[in-house]
């Protein structure tokens, strides 16, 4: 038999606290999701049936359920010294705050993040791929093949690639601009 986890203590000031979050128009909707297994778990209801209601998976559940459960003696410190305010702030930017980033970023050369738009520009069946545009995966992976890089992440070709759109968009926007304050007409 599956040993039953233990459901999250929330105070009355506390889902007043968690309700009002949650009715706000502004509310990030990361947060609305978290507070809302909060108080689903803590009503009993397991972490698999709670996954179905909130569209999550149950680990997602389990992760934010245990957070809450974690932070008690914090909660109800705080709570005793009657500043709601101060709990709010701590519920919010403590216990459904996302961790911060603990990694060591990827240090790329500036030779390495131009061999990836020079990869990008060329057509993918010169590399031998029989794909008719690149992917993030491929270009990461024919980096890889080259030995320009040992590794590097999709989500950073992706923005490496995303932050030079940026740039060149920008860059159009200002040209653009300055010819329009000059009165030159562009045919």
């Amino acid at each position: 038999m599956a040993r039953r986890s233990a459901l999250p203590i929330v105070s009355e000031i506390q889902k007043d606290i968690l309700s009002d979050i949650t009715k706000r128009r502004d509310s990030p909707q990361h947060l609305v999701k978290r507070i809302q297994i909060v108080l689903l778990t803590a009503q009993g209801i397991t972490d698999e049936d709670a996954t179905l209601p909130l569209q999550l998976h149950r680990n997602t559940v389990r992760t934010w359920r245990h957070r809450w459960n974690a932070q008690q003696e914090n909660l109800q410190t705080i709570e005793a010294k009657g500043d709601k305010k101060v709990l709010k702030d701590f519920i919010v930017n403590v216990v459904l705050a996302d961790n911060p980033y603990n990694g060591i970023r990827g240090k790329y050369t500036p030779e390495q993040i131009m061999q990836l738009y020079k990869i990008a520009c060329e057509p993918p069946e010169d590399s031998g791929r029989p794909i008719s545009h690149w992917s993030c995966r491929e270009l990461a992976e024919e980096m890889t093949k080259r030995g320009i890089v040992e590794h590097i992440p999709i989500s950073t070709v992706w923005d490496f690639l995303k932050s030079s759109r940026l740039e060149a968009a920008q860059s159009r926007r200002l040209d653009e601009s300055k010819v329009r304050r000059s009165g030159v007409s562009r045919t």
